[in-house]
């Protein structure tokens, strides 16, 4: 946040016509009284805390902000020579209009009054007790303050300046809001030709106004926010610049070259949000933005005759398919507000309100097409609906190229967003959801509405804010971050402790290199426990078992280190545009791990069969034949199976272990390679030369030396083949194996779900939860399938032209009907929905 660039250049010469009102003294306002007292500004440990905003704006004014929170402070009180404000104001009412002199015996027996917060120039003494008339004391005391509120987009206060006979009001916010609240009268002529130059340039403008009031103290704190702010003067902009950090643009750069979808959400004004978001790439230079504007009107109407509640539908533009609505409640007409979508580059382009696709105009539009955002009456607000359904129905033709090359999105505003979330389509709200760049004026509800929304068609969501505004949609999405560790940081589950977006590249890498690690450590786990049940099977065959001391090097001396190593390794430097599969039991993971244990069941079953026919091979003996409930541990197999087995451990962690894109490369993990290094040196020397020691502890058996070389050749071999498998055979092969599985349920659903013996059981069911359709109603009939009216696939019961439907999605296509060719029934089911929006709307996959 850049400083204060000063106050905007208002054309002041003639302002806009009012109607009569109330004389107002506009020398009673100080615009730096104003920036000195307009603001939540608090001191902690002598600096100055708040929003950022706010402590900008009062550190450009270079006062003192002083807190009396101490009781024990020594008392100011109003005096003739110098009327002060500090820690406590004495009298029956400090703040009166007509301040006199005040003998200290009065004052001391009054009733204390507190003014929590007093600002004062640097050059201005502090009022004390002891003054004797100084003429240099010069102080405003905060006397009530209406914090900001997100739905009035507001902040008030109520000060007094020392000695002066009235209050001061300053009220400071959105221009739309402020302009709301002033006389007419004394808005400029140029107010929105300048709002709208600031905006474009990226500056965030707040509108100041204030009045002066003549009020007792009691009155004052009984006083509600409404009477406050209302029948202001405006007296200007204040502009500020919204500098972006060295490290945004590069940020939202990587972000896009991973195919990450980045979207604005703001309090801002749209076009300063616009601006804001094409100078850090957000929305390229070329990039078309059609920006909603709501036309809304309401007026009191004769009761209905049919009732306390009618509605009226009338399709005033069958191209697009929507309905104007005129609802009657109460004798309260309500005309359907129309929304009207234009672009910020070219007049000549605007976007149909229903599929919100790109038309262009066939002649010059010479003036807006609606010019108003309100009408005075309900017939005139018809007759504008009328006239530009017409218009956009007859005059413009739908844009090609911008339809073509995707080469557009909106800029939504916060009351045109909770419209089409109240009262938009489904296919509209979809739309919307989809083509949105920029959300502004948005208050905290509708951000964490808009995370829930994009939750709601199948995005992952992550929410980076620093305010309390961000509270809600921290809380709601799948990743929140806060930027500051104020309230935002009690909702976010994460907290930079920098105040730059840098960090959600870090998020983004660790999370994914957390969840390839998960996936890694869960494999390896499977792999292990898959082995060793291997070994033992087998040598179950003859009564035999790995011993204990096995047991226990396996686990404390393979299994823990490489464990703990293999979660070590640190993430990948750059994101790759592919992101890591997300589901445990997905066909990727379950692909892999079944091959995986093919290969190592493979080697083992090999060294089994292949040690029985090597040169001193002895079949297993017991010491006492008589005992058959002691496992047989010392022979050839368990000495085979073993070293083989501890190689195959090592192998499935070295293979496991994922490198790039992901995670960084294993050689920049020294435990993890120190460790498996060390573990197949041990484990060749007890395969090549083992001591008495080894044979002792380990109870192995002296193999031929011809069998120890086949045993490090099957480790090799084991290798390359759980290293070609991993990372070229088992990810070509997974996509053919879910195709198989779609065959199968396709075979199974159509067989066994639907046979006639199926259908009668199932019909007695159904008919519990069966709504009666006919082909031409909300089902869509296909194949003697239909879809019901809420989307869900179901299947058709009976005969005749209704048909009673149960639910039965297995193996549907997308549309809801039955697969009838090869390519649909191994067509894989989109279970995204926003991945379905895109295809229909052309835009890429990534988006």
């Amino acid at each position: 946040m850049g400083l204060p660039g000063g106050f905007a250049d208002l054309d002041r010469s003639s302002s806009m016509t009012a109607a009569p009102r109330k004389v107002a003294d506009p020398t009673k306002l100080n615009m730096l009284h104003a920036l000195a007292t307009c603001h939540a500004v608090k001191t902690v440990d002598g600096a100055y805390v708040g929003d950022p905003l706010d402590v900008k704006m009062f550190e450009s004014t270079k006062w003192i902000l002083d807190e009396n929170d101490d009781q024990n402070d020594q008392p100011f009180v109003q005096k003739t020579a110098g009327h002060g404000f500090g820690a406590h104001l004495q009298g029956p009412d400090p703040l009166n209009d007509a301040l006199g002199a005040i003998s200290s015996q009065a004052v001391m027996a009054r009733k204390t009054m507190p003014v929590p917060v007093v600002v004062r120039p640097p050059n201005s003494d502090r009022f004390t007790l002891d003054e004797t008339g100084s003429t240099s004391v010069y102080e405003l005391g905060i006397i009530r303050t209406f914090d900001f509120s997100a739905s009035l987009r507001r902040q008030a206060v109520i000060a007094k300046r020392l000695g002066a006979r009235y209050n001061e009001v300053y009220v400071k916010g959105a221009p739309e809001a402020i302009r709301e609240l002033c006389y007419s009268d004394t808005l400029p002529r140029d107010f929105d030709k300048v709002l709208l130059d600031y905006t474009n340039h990226g500056y965030r403008v707040i509108a100041l106004a204030g009045k002066s009031l003549k009020m007792s103290w009691p009155k004052l704190q009984k006083l509600k926010r409404d009477a406050v702010e209302q029948d202001l003067i405006f007296m200007g902009f204040l502009v500020f610049e919204n500098k972006l950090k060295p490290t945004t643009t590069p940020v939202i750069d990587k972000l896009r070259g991973a195919k990450i979808r980045q979207i604005m959400c703001t309090g801002d004004n749209v076009l300063t949000a616009v601006s804001v978001g094409r100078e850090c790439s957000m929305i390229p230079e070329n990039m078309h933005v059609f920006v909603p504007r709501l036309v809304r009107r309401k007026e009191t109407a004769p009761p209905p005759q049919s009732g306390c509640c009618d509605s009226l539908r009338r399709s005033d533009y069958a191209g697009s398919g929507e309905d104007v609505v005129v609802e009657v409640i109460n004798g309260e007409v309500d005309m359907r507000a129309m929304v009207v979508w234009e672009s910020i580059e070219d007049e000549m382009r605007v976007l149909d309100p229903y599929t919100l696709e790109p038309r262009v105009a066939t002649l010059p539009v010479k003036e807006r097409i609606v010019s108003s955002d309100t009408a005075e009456t309900s017939q005139e607000m018809e007759k504008q609906q009328q006239h530009y359904l017409s218009w956009l129905h007859n005059y413009t033709n739908p844009d090609t190229s911008l339809t073509t090359s995707g080469n557009f999105c909106v800029a939504i505003t916060g009351e045109v967003f909770r419209y089409i979330m109240d009262e938009g389509h489904d296919v509209t709200v979809e739309r919307m959801l989809m083509r949105g760049a920029v959300y502004a004026r948005m208050s905290p509800d509708e951000k964490a509405e808009l995370v829930e929304r994009l939750q709601a068609i199948g995005y992952c969501t992550g929410f980076c804010g620093d305010g309390a505004n961000d509270c809600g949609a921290l809380r709601a999405a799948d990743v929140g971050l806060s930027l500051s560790e104020a309230e935002a940081s009690v909702a976010a589950p994460f907290t930079s402790h920098s105040t730059d977006i840098q960090c959600v590249l870090d998020v983004i890498r660790e999370g994914r290199a957390a969840l390839v690690t998960s996936f890694s450590c869960f494999k390896f786990m499977a792999i292990y426990s898959i082995v060793q049940f291997t070994s033992v099977s087998m040598l179950y065959e003859f009564g035999g078992s790995l011993g204990d001391i096995q047991f226990l090097y396996i686990d404390l001396f393979i299994i823990i280190p490489i464990a703990v190593f293999m979660g070590r390794t640190r993430s990948f430097e750059r994101l790759a545009p592919k992101r890591p599969t997300a589901n445990l039991m997905s066909k990727k993971v379950m692909t892999s791990l079944f091959g995986h244990i093919f290969i190592n069941s493979a080697i083992q079953a090999i060294l089994f069969y292949a040690v029985r026919n090597s040169g001193n091979y002895l079949p297993p003996t017991r010491e006492d034949p008589t005992d058959a409930s002691k496992l047989l541990i010392r022979s050839f197999e368990n000495s085979a199976l073993f070293l083989g087995s501890s190689y195959q451990y090592i192998i499935a962690a070295c293979v496991f272990s994922i490198g790039p894109p992901y995670r960084q490369s294993n050689l920049r993990n020294p435990g993890l390679v120190i460790t498996c290094v060390a573990l197949v040196g041990y484990t060749s020397y007890m395969v090549v030369a083992p001591n008495d020691w080894a044979f002792d502890v380990f109870e192995l058996v002296g193999l031929d030396s011809g069998f120890k070389r086949v045993i490090i050749l099957l480790a090799l071999v084991n290798f390359g083949l759980c290293s070609l498998g991993e990372w070229w055979v088992f990810p070509l092969i997974a996509p053919s194996i879910a195709k198989g599985a779609r065959i199968i349920t396709y075979f199974a659903r159509r067989y066994l779900f639907c046979s006639p013996w199926r259908r009668s059981v199932s019909n007695s069911y159904s008919k519990l939860a069966a709504t009666a359709q006919t082909t031409n109603g909300n089902g869509f009939r296909y194949g003697g399938e239909s879809t019901s009216s809420n989307g869900s696939p179901s299947e058709t019961i009976g005969t005749g032209d209704h048909h009673m439907t149960f639910s039965s999605n297995v193996g549907d296509l997308e549309d809801g009907r039955m697969p009838m060719t090869w390519s649909e029934i191994t067509q894989k089911t989109e279970t995204k929905r926003f991945k379905r929006i895109l295809r229909e709307m052309g835009i890429p996959a990534w988006y």
